[in-house]
């Protein structure tokens, strides 16, 4: 009997390697036929397409990999995404909607952006969407190697994403995707059932010595710091009904007890992730813990296009193209029947294109409703927005104090009084004294301040390493200066 099979390609593409995954769906169940990374020639500098894509092709061929259809992922360093919260929007007015938040928020010409939007999801503020952006030259690249391949591109969508949708295990409130590789660590946080965010962690997990006494304590650190700013900055993070989920792929070389201390540090449950089980593969190739992980979760995607988050070449945020398929259609129609029956065909055209005119303006006609509907909403959210810019000096105040914050996250605020005198008692804790020294000495050189004064500094106690410490200042507002 012959057995019946879906292939498809998952390409994970880095600054310095391309990682390829060919997944087969037989009878229902998903099975890995090969696995291997590429290299890029020359490291991470640029490549010209055509070259790099004929070595890919030689690289596919001499690894056995058959599959043409590919979907293609980057990383977060080449992505820009931003959650947009909406009031309750028709689903035919979504994109247009989009179209416009998507010009106001990414600081780029919309021509040099590729763009598409997950969700949305229900919140208790209305619809969250998250907008994700990529320069699109760097797409256009990714398609010229593809095609220099042979290869059929169905999507190209961020790995980071594409991972955290594929990842298996019971649902929950919130729950984060920890990717850790020995080059980057990658953050995937969803809730309501879609992602609200996506992001590259600043902090690196530089490799063990023999002059580090605790090697996974050290490389831990900073990561813990870096999540705890994440968590208490989750939409709801006050108030949840339940702590998210953190599910972690370690392909870092950290060993499993150090990552479940991560845990108990930031009072999460974690689960370490396995493969190719906890993507819900039945076999593959034996790989080192997620090596191979990203590429895999993104043919998964291809294979399953309702677990595609965003497709930056398909994007939602543009579906006129149908129709310019359509008029390419029409004309070769016209210039066929132009050749065949000259006479008559002129006329047919001419009736034609005035068929095509008069639907044109039956078609404006019926999206009357639907802009005013869209331009209404805009004009609501830029009224807001003119409210908002209204801010009263207490604002200026806690923005002046935020920067004032060392971006380590060695540092952190517990309380904070703001006198109507825009006297400012300020309080927090700190890893060790020195920190809270620099959030003090920071506070001092910063011209929006005077009378900077320490009350006291003093350890937290209790087994802890932390400091509280406490300051008095006097905020300067603009009138004063």
């Amino acid at each position: 009997m012959m057995m019946t099979r879906r292939k498809m390609l998952g390409l994970a593409v880095t600054e310095r390697s391309i990682t390829a995954v060919e997944v087969a769906v037989v009878h229902g169940r998903r099975h890995v036929l090969h696995a291997a990374e590429f290299p890029m020639p020359g490291g991470d500098a640029p490549q010209d397409p055509a070259l790099l894509g004929k070595e890919l092709r030689r690289f596919l061929r001499r690894n056995h990999f058959s599959a043409s259809r590919a979907v293609v992922g980057i990383g977060t360093r080449w992505l820009v995404a931003k959650e947009q919260s909406l009031p309750p929007t028709a689903a035919d007015l979504m994109a247009g909607v989009l179209s416009l938040a998507a010009e106001r928020e990414f600081a780029s010409d919309p021509k040099d952006l590729a763009c598409d939007y997950s969700g949305p999801v229900d919140s208790s503020e209305g619809q969250s969407v998250l907008l994700v952006a990529a320069p699109r030259r760097s797409v256009d690249h990714l398609l010229a190697t593809a095609r220099a391949a042979g290869l059929t591109v169905a999507a190209v969508t961020s790995s980071t994403m594409a991972l955290a949708s594929a990842t298996g295990g019971p649902a929950s409130a919130r729950r984060l995707v920890l990717y850790l590789s020995p080059t980057a660590t990658e953050l995937s946080v969803s809730s309501g059932g879609g992602c609200r965010m996506v992001r590259r962690l600043a902090t690196s997990l530089p490799a063990a010595t023999a002059a580090r006494p605790c090697p996974e304590e050290d490389r831990l650190d900073g990561l813990a710091d870096e999540l705890r700013q994440v968590i208490t900055l989750l939409p709801g993070a006050k108030t949840p009904p339940q702590g998210p989920d953190l599910l972690i792929w370690n392909a870092s070389g950290l060993p499993a007890a150090a990552l479940g201390r991560l845990g108990e540090r930031l009072s999460l449950a974690v689960r370490l992730c396995e493969y190719p089980a906890d993507l819900g593969i039945s076999d593959g190739p034996a790989a080192p813990a997620g090596e191979f992980v990203t590429a895999a979760a993104l043919a998964l995607a291809g294979l399953d296009s309702r677990t595609l988050a965003v497709d930056l070449v398909h994007s939602r945020l543009n579906p006129r193209k149908r129709f310019a398929l359509r008029r390419k259609f029409a004309w070769a129609v016209g210039l066929a029947a132009a050749v065949l029956l000259a006479g008559i065909a002129l006329l047919v055209d001419l009736r034609w294109e005035g068929q095509e005119v008069q639907d044109l303006k039956d078609r404006l006609d019926s999206m009357k409703d639907g802009l005013a509907a869209a331009k209404d909403i805009v004009d609501k959210a830029a009224f807001a927005r003119g409210w908002y810019d209204r801010r009263p000096t207490h604002l200026d105040c806690l923005r002046e104090l935020t920067l004032a914050f060392p971006e380590a996250g060695r540092s952190w605020t517990t309380s904070l009084a703001i006198g109507e005198d825009m006297r400012v008692l300020l309080s927090g804790k700190a890893t060790d004294e020195g920190a809270a020294l620099e959030v003090m000495d920071r506070l001092k050189a910063s011209p929006r301040f005077s009378d900077v004064k320490p009350l006291y500094i003093r350890e937290v106690g209790g087994g802890a390493h932390e400091v509280s410490f406490a300051i008095s200042l006097q905020f300067v507002t603009a009138e004063r200066s």
